[in-house]
């Protein structure tokens, strides 16, 4: 009887245990299941993602060959304006010196004689008498139109 009782028991205990162990499997086939829809989502997200990343890299590429090209016609165009400014650099340089020059010389000339400034009173009488001329033909030229 003890042996009986103890098979019964034992019999029960399996039961429930069966019963716990079959429940656990439902909700671990349950989870496997979510876990392969989400897989399943993710897939299709990541193809979409990877599709919209290489079209991101195609027009990043693009725009890389696009500013490469506009740097290299920048740096054509700010060698010319280097040039430029060396020329005019140069050209100042030749000024100053000349204007320089022409200082000492006038510096260490002798007065000027009166013949020569018998000479610039004339030029700047005759450069006053110009400028009255322009501004007396100015408001007929007005008038005329």
């Amino acid at each position: 009887m003890l042996v009986q009782i103890s098979a019964i028991i034992a019999a029960v205990a399996f039961v429930f245990l069966v019963f716990y162990l079959i429940q656990t499997l439902k909700s671990l086939k349950h989870s496997l299941d979510e876990i392969t829809l989400t897989m399943g989502q993710m897939k299709n997200e990541v193809a979409q993602i990877s599709a919209e990343v290489q079209d991101v890299i195609l027009n990043t590429n693009e725009m890389a060959i696009d500013v490469r090209g506009k740097l290299s016609k920048l740096n054509h165009l700010f060698s010319s304006v280097h040039d430029v400014g060396q020329v005019i650099h140069e050209l100042t340089s030749s000024v100053k010196q000349s204007a320089t020059s022409l200082v000492s010389a006038v510096k260490h000339t002798q007065p000027l004689s009166t013949k020569w400034k018998t000479i610039l009173q004339g030029a700047a009488i005759s450069y006053e008498m110009l400028q009255k001329m322009k501004t007396k033909k100015s408001p007929q030229a007005g008038a005329m139109k």
